[in-house]
């Protein structure tokens, strides 16, 4: 009995000190997508307070072929700017949540149409139902790929 309850104590405070984290995304973190995505969907372990979180994407400005230290800098930069701004929906690359829910373990954003080439940042500080608050950030990447040439103007050419 004692050793049942030992166990139990520990199962209980590992649900207790557990925090909300992200376990999925699509785009997926740190993937190059080819076509502008309408939505980016957020999958973490445990059910978030919507009402209690912050969500948003925004596009990460680096110099070409910065490194791993000053991508971290930039994107800390970057959250610790404007994670908490209000009114700045022109910056963003998002036009806001899709989710309806009040608690959920799935995020939905809808992305702004025609994004433009680029590195985005998906950041968020969330409540989770276990009251703790968390704050991290994943990236994707939006490189299109030129269209490819019907050869239209070749076949009239030759007729």
């Amino acid at each position: 009995m004692k050793r049942y309850l030992m166990l139990m104590m520990l199962v209980l405070c590992g649900a207790v000190s557990a925090h909300a984290y992200l376990i999925a995304a699509e785009p997926a973190n740190g993937s190059t997508v080819s076509t502008t995505p309408s939505e980016v969907v957020l999958n973490f372990n445990e059910a978030v307070e919507v009402r209690f979180s912050l969500f948003k994407v925004y596009p990460l400005e680096t110099a070409p072929g910065a490194g791993v230290r000053e991508l971290q800098q930039a994107v800390s930069s970057l959250i610790e700017e404007v994670i908490l701004l209000r009114d700045d929906d022109e910056a963003r690359a998002d036009v806001g949540l899709i989710t309806e829910e009040r608690t959920t373990e799935t995020i939905t954003l809808r992305l702004k149409e025609d994004l433009p080439a680029g590195t985005y940042v998906v950041m968020w500080r969330l409540l989770s139902i276990d009251t703790h608050t968390t704050e991290d950030f994943m990236l994707f990447t939006l490189e299109p790929t030129p269209s490819s040439d019907t050869g239209d103007g070749d076949a009239e050419a030759s007729n």
